[in-house]
């Protein structure tokens, strides 16, 4: 994901340009997989592309992005990032910060030069000083990790943690086993909070969602001072030789958010067997990537809406409820028999056929939950999580063709909508 700075469209222009350098690499790369190498390397060519842009175009000069990606491949998962965008992982009732913000201040708390009881005094440090087009070579922050069946990941932008706390957060992702409904309370909050800036999330589930109590928070910064084991986690701009200081101006005329306010929030899942193949991963992974460079906006589609204020509205007012309760206790076959029932009553139901296709993928009805989701598209083509879900049916099956189709497909419709 992606969260762009820079006046009029500039910020906007940035995180396009680095989606479409690092979906590229992806693209032409011949291994199987993805290095740590090859990511880093896509990093570096997206801040060579946005930094040059900058300098070819006046408009563009203070134009920069952060990013924040992660690669599954099995159970190994490989976090980069550049900025303060942040990286999640809810895992057996942990939540990890897998990030830590690129600013002057959590260096010198990683370095340690600053003890976390003297941060609290020194937040006008708390300025991010590493973003990619800032200068010609950037320092990629990159790791690998061993994540079970069962973890979530959270993606977002510094609107969403801005006003909630890692405990809020942890407890979001933990109480929703759909990510989609977790997405959808992370931005009620955020708004019932009087958000003012772009707000930006990805949740990606690996393996089968699991509800567990929260017993730990992780923030990724030491817990004590040790500057031998600190100074190696720190590391200076390769290019600049030394920090660099990036004043972001967030308070942004309202033109330069129009496009920003009107990107998804994106929820990807692996079905079947823990561990799903390295194609699904990967095209989920630039599905991600592309998908919209995520210029914020953290709202769900509008066929699955379902914000925590309408949660307890009159099930006769929303003939879905009865099914999506069924969903959510994990009964995917009582799902399946509500959404038929109601997409027989009603055949022009697209949200209805959409919500059939999903019980059915997660009951691992695999060639039916195809078909549902190919009605559903018929009905609604704009019902962008249909391609994603269908790709995962085709995947299940073992019909790589079919799944990478079904991506393009949703490629395809999203190009359109942007230019409508």
């Amino acid at each position: 994901m992606f969260d762009g700075v820079g006046g009029q469209r500039a910020g906007e222009v940035a995180s396009q340009t680095a989606a479409e350098t690092i979906e590229e690499a992806f693209t032409h790369n011949s291994t199987d997989g993805a290095s740590v190498e090859l990511i880093r390397r896509a990093i570096e060519f997206a801040n060579r592309d946005v930094f040059e842009l900058a300098e070819t175009d006046p408009a563009y000069k203070t134009m920069a992005t952060t990013v924040a990606l992660i690669h599954v491949d099995g159970k190994s998962v490989t976090v980069a990032h550049v900025g303060d965008s942040r990286v999640y992982r809810l895992e057996d009732g942990r939540l990890y910060r897998e990030t830590v913000d690129h600013t002057d201040l959590n260096d010198d708390i990683r370095a340690g030069r600053t003890t976390r009881e003297q941060a609290a005094e020194l937040a006008s440090r708390n300025v991010i000083n590493r973003a990619l087009g800032v200068e010609s070579g950037v320092e990629v922050e990159i790791k690998s990790i061993h994540a079970r069946d069962g973890a979530r990941f959270l993606l977002c932008s510094d609107g969403i943690y801005r006003h909630m706390s890692d405990e809020e957060i942890a407890r979001v992702l933990a109480e929703h086993k759909d990510p989609q409904r977790a997405a959808d309370e992370l931005k009620r909050i955020v708004h019932q909070r009087g958000a003012d800036d772009n707000l930006t999330a990805v949740i990606v589930q690996m393996g089968r969602a699991r509800q567990t109590p929260i017993i730990a928070i992780d923030d990724g910064l030491p817990k004590r001072l040790d500057k031998s084991a600190a100074a190696s986690a720190v590391s200076q701009n390769a290019a600049g030789g030394g920090r660099i200081q990036v004043e972001f101006n967030r308070q942004v005329d309202e033109p330069t958010r129009r496009l920003e306010h009107q990107g998804p929030i994106e929820t990807t899942e692996s079905y079947g067997k823990p561990g799903a193949s390295r194609v699904l991963m990967y095209t989920l992974l630039v599905l991600v990537l592309v998908a919209g460079a995520f210029y914020g906006g953290l709202r769900a589609s509008d066929f699955i809406k379902n914000d925590a204020s309408n949660a307890n509205a009159n099930r006769e007012s929303d003939p879905l409820q009865v099914g999506r309760e069924a969903f959510e206790r994990g009964d995917y076959k009582l799902a399946a028999a509500e959404f038929e029932s109601l997409s027989k009553r009603d055949p022009s139901n697209a949200r209805a056929l959409y919500w059939l296709g999903r019980a059915q993928l997660e009951h691992r009805e695999y060639e039916l939950a195809v078909k549902s989701f190919e009605e559903a598209i018929a009905r609604q083509p704009s019902m962008h999580d249909a391609y994603v879900h269908q790709a995962a049916a085709y995947e299940a099956l073992s019909e790589k063709s079919k799944a990478a189709a079904a991506l393009a497909r949703y490629a395809e419709e999203r190009r359109k909508n942007e230019h409508q």
